[in-house]
């Protein structure tokens, strides 16, 4: 196990990754490939001198009770055909946690294509990326704010676009804290106006919403709209775009949207005529559980003090007894403690983006507690909205 070295290496990389994902093995795609690669975080599996199997961790933050955690995201983790059932994707996984741990990366994520390989190295599910669709013209009966209006964005309203995306990620647990290079590939400065973004501004510049979308071509004419994301923190703002997304009704028939486990377009649309086309779970793994329960929020008035007992197989300083208090909005794992909860950190891990509560948890024999009132408790330190995201990575 070790970082690739030569250009050939690389190029295998990408060779593996593209078997796998049935992406082109072109030069111009390989070329791309070696320029954006993080050659810095990635490792790779080796057979008789070959790449068999190789990981990508990105860098990312990831939002949780109002606060950013540093997160490694995964992505890709990839096998060569031949060599799969090796375990091989199972061990360049793993071999990146201390590495991530040393970089600060807390918590990991990734986007699962065999849940259960995952789950085995310590992840267990976190949030959803969901898309939902409903018909164009249903956005026609959302009342048209007052004199509000959206205008196409221009490359200069970027920086403002992010200060906007990270306001409102900040208040949706499970998205991602966009570093630069990630907000290149979504994007890029030199093909800003290809894309379809349309901001409501403010003075000074500031850009109060925006919503960014696709036009999907259908036959035989016409096309879908593909909204990628609108953020929006004043009801108003956000009605005046998806009143912008509607006008194109007389061509779009359908809005396909990463949506929220609940859509609040529910609340607005006449009929419950959205539908679920596609939906998985993305996936989450404490990789330092101390720093973990130290970086993210908590509901404010929340007091916990919970014993744990805590099993991980892959990460020995994970391992043993803790003591979680939570307090003022702040979390912290220290040793000690009776163990009063045994769980594994599989079971933590969903237990602390919210996507699972401890009762549920002990329902589905992932959690035992030796006293009843502790499943509240731990329930109400991570309680929020079902956590989902808009970033597919």
């Amino acid at each position: 196990m070790r970082v690739p070295e030569t250009e050939e290496e690389w190029r295998a990389c990408y060779a593996v990754s593209a078997r796998s994902f049935n992406l082109p093995l072109t030069e111009a795609k390989e070329q791309e490939f070696l320029e954006k690669v993080h050659r810095d975080r990635s490792l790779a599996a080796f057979v008789d001198g070959e790449v068999a199997a190789w990981a990508q961790v990105r860098p990312f933050g990831q939002f949780f009770g109002g606060r950013s955690v540093a997160m490694g995201g995964y992505s890709p983790v990839a096998a060569a055909p031949e060599h799969r059932g090796l375990g091989l994707a199972t061990l360049v996984t793993v071999a990146h946690f201390p590495l991530m741990r040393e970089r600060g990366e807390v918590i990991s994520g990734l986007y699962p294509a065999s849940t259960q390989l995952y789950r085995n190295a310590g992840f267990e599910l976190g949030g959803a990326f969901t898309h939902r669709e409903f018909q164009t013209r249903s956005l026609h009966h959302i009342q048209a704010p007052g004199g509000l209006r959206a205008r196409r964005a221009k490359v200069e309203d970027l920086p403002a676009i992010k200060d906007c995306y990270r306001r409102f990620a900040s208040t949706q647990p499970g998205w991602l804290d966009r570093p630069d290079v990630w907000w290149e590939k979504l994007l890029p400065v030199e093909s800003f106006d290809e894309h379809h973004v349309y901001v409501v501004g403010a003075g000074g510049g500031a850009v109060r919403g925006y919503v960014r979308y696709l036009h999907v071509p259908r036959e035989p004419w016409g096309y879908n709209v593909a909204v990628q994301e609108l953020c929006a923190e004043e009801p108003e703002v956000v009605l005046a775009l998806w009143r912008l997304v509607g006008s194109s009704s007389t061509q779009a028939e359908f809005v396909k949207a990463v949506a929220p486990p609940e859509h609040p377009l529910l609340l607005l649309l006449p009929d419950q005529e959205m539908k679920t086309p596609s939906e998985i779970r993305w996936m989450t793994r404490i990789v330092d559980a101390p720093a973990a329960i130290a970086a993210r929020g908590y509901p404010p008035g929340v007091e916990v003090s919970v014993d744990i007992d805590l099993d991980d197989a892959h990460c020995e300083w994970n391992q043993g007894r803790w003591r979680l208090t939570v307090e003022d909005g702040r979390g912290v794992l220290e040793r000690g403690g009776a163990g009063e909860v045994t769980m594994s950190v599989n079971a933590l891990a969903t237990l602390y983006t919210g996507y699972a509560s401890a009762t549920t948890l002990q329902q589905a024999g992932l959690l035992a507690s030796a006293s009843p009132e502790t499943l509240p408790e731990l329930t109400a330190a991570f309680a929020g909205p079902t956590p989902w995201c808009v970033d597919f990575y």
